[in-house]
């Protein structure tokens, strides 16, 4: 980056997702900040090259600190569905953006958010946080995946020759990695210009529930099965890890996916898509990756 270092504060810098926008975004020359709540937390943040700077969601005067002298926001709101709770997360964080007079806003929804309105709680609470953020008067960008690779690590997900999840077994879907999201959101700070837009994230296919067990497949050398996993069943399996609330939402969500599958934004249909300029990692390398780590067997 050949111009001054632009601070760029990133929600979720200690967690995945966030991690991973965090890395590029030093890689190439920003200066990273993150709202750290513990000290354990700012030691882990610096010693990932990450400046820490003490706040909290639910806490708005301690988030306008945080916003202080911050060029850019990467925003991504964690997984609640605590409504009330959330509400004031998303009035906190652009409350403080704008008082900060941040250039730019970079939005990840996490969700695909159609333009229509949805029975699902997890699809409308990230409609409120768009309108929010548009209506706040700063430059932004919305980032929407549809299903992250990492979905698929949940135990339980692949056992023996049965890989089951929520989603249609013929239709397919846009699937995307955490780090192929990451770079997603590095292009969206690198170009400002971009600003107003709405970026479908995508990987570098997209695959249905069959095409992705015969991937799982080759990579295993065995055979490998899919199985549309009842939504009920689903809720019933994250419930002891999640809890009952986080469970329901989710389980809503993937109801809505079942049922809208065929209009979901796609690969080769999304005229934002901007796969072209940012290569990709093929499926078929991710399960590789996850294999070599451990994660699949």
């Amino acid at each position: 980056m050949s111009e001054a270092k632009k601070k760029v504060l990133v929600y979720g810098a200690a967690g995945v997702q966030g991690g991973a926008v965090a890395q590029k975004l030093i890689k190439d020359g920003y200066e990273v900040y993150a709202i750290a709540r513990s000290k354990d937390k700012e030691s882990q943040l610096r010693s990932a090259g990450i400046h820490p700077v003490i706040g909290e969601l639910g806490q708005l005067d301690s988030l306008v600190q945080a916003h202080a002298n911050i060029d850019i926001v990467y925003l991504q709101l964690p997984v609640d569905f605590h409504l009330s709770q959330v509400r004031s997360y998303i009035k906190h964080a652009v409350e403080a953006a704008i008082t900060a007079k941040a250039q730019l806003l970079v939005v990840n929804t996490n969700v695909y958010v159609p333009e229509h309105e949805t029975d699902a709680t997890a699809i409308e609470i990230k409609r409120e946080l768009k309108d929010a953020v548009r209506h706040s008067g700063l430059p932004y960008i919305f980032l929407q995946p549809t299903l992250y690779l990492e979905n698929l690590c949940l135990p339980g997900i692949l056992q023996g020759n049965v890989l089951a999840y929520p989603v249609p077994a013929q239709q397919p879907l846009s699937w995307v990695s955490i780090d192929d999201a990451a770079a997603y959101a590095l292009y969206a700070i690198q170009h400002p210009e971009l600003a107003g837009q709405t970026l479908q994230i995508h990987g570098s296919e997209a695959l249905s529930g069959n095409q992705l067990a015969e991937l799982f497949s080759k990579a295993l050398a065995r055979p490998v099965s899919f199985h549309s996993l009842a939504i009920d069943n689903f809720k019933a399996a994250l419930t002891p890890l999640l809890g009952a609330e986080t469970s329901a939402g989710l389980a809503g969500l993937y109801s809505w996916i079942q049922n809208n599958s065929e209009s979901m934004p796609l690969p080769d249909g999304s005229a934002s898509s901007l796969l072209p300029d940012l290569g990709g990692t093929s499926t078929e390398a991710w399960i590789q990756q996850a294999i070599s780590q451990g994660i699949f067997k």
